[in-house]
């Protein structure tokens, strides 16, 4: 008889064990199915900012990303290129090494004239091509103003959107120093912080290109 009481209690308590361990389990599998289910949901509904750790966000459309803390993307149109190029020439101490294509963008080209005013060297070099054409507008502004301008003809197009900030940033990209790039074209543009030899790579192209420039005057 009590060898029975003894197994009925041990079942009891083998039955409490096993509930409390099911108790405690329950929780942790509605985490994991609330979790598990809002990936699958964002998934389904195209959301791109949800994504496996280690994988930057997406940018939208006509919006920015910082894929990392000295890399930044921008896209236009209307997603603050020509803004975040004025920010980085505001900050500008030491030099702006300039190299494009087509510019009339006169923010951009008040933040040049802005920086040379406030004693720092400002060396622009543009397509010969446009010297006569509504792409080169902003070489009289930046001429006048006092800023080193320069024309180069030895390449069939000149078709470089660069900028050299304090031989520490690289402004680079599709995007051209322009109001129809901000506003109508589909751009992309890049910020790069502390990448000494990619900077360096892309002054000493700019050197190779002053060489055979013939500076402008108006």
């Amino acid at each position: 008889m009590d060898s029975e009481t003894d197994r009925g209690k041990a079942m009891t308590n083998s039955n409490r064990f096993v509930t409390v361990v099911l108790l405690a389990l329950v929780p942790l599998a509605l985490v994991v199915g609330i979790i598990a289910g809002g990936t699958l949901a964002d998934r389904s509904t195209g959301d791109t900012n949800t994504q496996s750790s280690g994988t930057p966000p997406a940018a939208t459309p006509g919006g920015s990303a910082s894929a990392a803390s000295d890399v930044e993307v921008h896209f236009s149109p209307g997603g603050g290129c020509t803004q975040a190029i004025v920010a980085e020439i505001d900050r500008a101490r030491e030099s702006v090494l300039v190299q494009a294509y087509s510019f009339t963008s006169r923010p951009i080209g008040k933040a040049l004239v802005d920086a040379h005013r406030r004693g720092v060297p400002v060396t622009v070099i543009l397509d010969d091509e446009n010297e006569r054409g509504e792409h080169f507008s902003e070489a009289d502004f930046l001429s006048r103003a006092g800023i080193a301008v320069y024309l180069d003809a030895q390449h069939a197009i000149a078709h470089e959107k660069i900028m050299l900030i304090d031989g520490k940033v690289v402004i680079t990209g599709s995007f051209n120093f322009t109001r129809a790039a901000e506003e109508r074209n589909a751009e992309n543009l890049l910020v790069i912080h502390a990448k000494p030899a990619l900077s360096e790579a892309y002054q000493s192209n700019f050197r190779r290109h002053l060489a055979h420039s013939e500076r402008y005057e108006k």
